[in-house]
């Protein structure tokens, strides 16, 4: 007898990597970012995350959980800048809880630049996180590195 046949993977035009173990928020980016034909791939696995990100799959954005390993979750966005064909993923880091001075600038040395709290609905996330992917579309489409993004307030 034979196996059934699997229905072939869609094809999404962006992909999100998350390394974290946060259900809520897995559930809610997914939900979230569906309709902007992005991927959204969870890991929760400090080794297979190295694998992803050393792997030739294409990410366009990195969102690392402070809650999954802390400072552990900086190194891999160090790792990040150290691989040539991960120069344009952009990384950013979420927490349950505001992060202090020395959490935000041990962020920023590890080349974070969004920082963003995790809210019960996960609305401040999905909102940086879909702003960051729509600069990523521009990037894209235009072949331009974008400027910033409008400030979020």
């Amino acid at each position: 007898m034979l196996a059934p046949r699997r229905p072939l993977a869609t094809k999404f035009k962006y992909r999100l990597l998350y390394l974290g173990d946060d259900l809520e928020l897995i559930t809610a980016l997914r939900k979230e970012l569906a309709d902007a034909d992005c991927r959204v791939v969870a890991c929760s696995d400090h080794g297979s995350a190295i694998l992803f990100l050393k792997s030739d799959i294409p990410y366009q954005e990195l969102l690392i959980d402070w809650e999954w390993r802390g400072r552990e979750g900086l190194e891999l966005a160090r790792l990040v800048h150290t691989l040539k064909h991960r120069s344009d993923l952009t990384p950013m880091l979420v927490a349950a809880t505001k992060l202090t001075r020395y959490m935000v600038a041990a962020a920023h040395k590890a080349g974070i630049r969004e920082c963003s709290i995790k809210t019960k609905d996960m609305a401040e996330v999905i909102k940086v996180t879909s702003r960051l992917m729509s600069g990523t579309a521009s990037q894209l489409t235009q072949g331009l590195s974008s400027a910033d993004g409008p400030s979020h307030g």
